[in-house]
């Protein structure tokens, strides 16, 4: 057997019987995947010779983890920490 292939499983799908399993641990990850592409971006902007293309798509990147946390927070209770304001303040 491939050493790959005895790794362990997630414990858990993220969408079972059409219902989103673990919310807050996937928004976890989107946040951070958010957080890391914001300070790349800005990080990149500051190069003597920024690369335009790869700031482009790391933006295109960034403009998706956003939409995703819209719609993971779209109807959620006081549960998220993560408001629209701070997802627009991040740009």
């Amino acid at each position: 057997m491939l050493p790959f292939s005895q790794k362990k499983q997630p414990d858990s799908q993220l969408v079972i019987d059409g219902t989103l399993n673990r919310r807050s641990n996937v928004r976890a990850k989107i946040e951070q995947d958010i957080a890391f592409l914001t300070d790349r971006i800005n990080a990149m902007r500051e190069q003597p010779k920024p690369n335009s293309m790869l700031i482009e798509h790391y933006q295109t990147m960034l403009t998706s983890r956003e939409s995703v946390l819209r719609w993971l927070l779209d109807g959620c209770d006081n549960e998220t920490s993560y408001s629209q304001d701070q997802v627009s303040s991040r740009r």
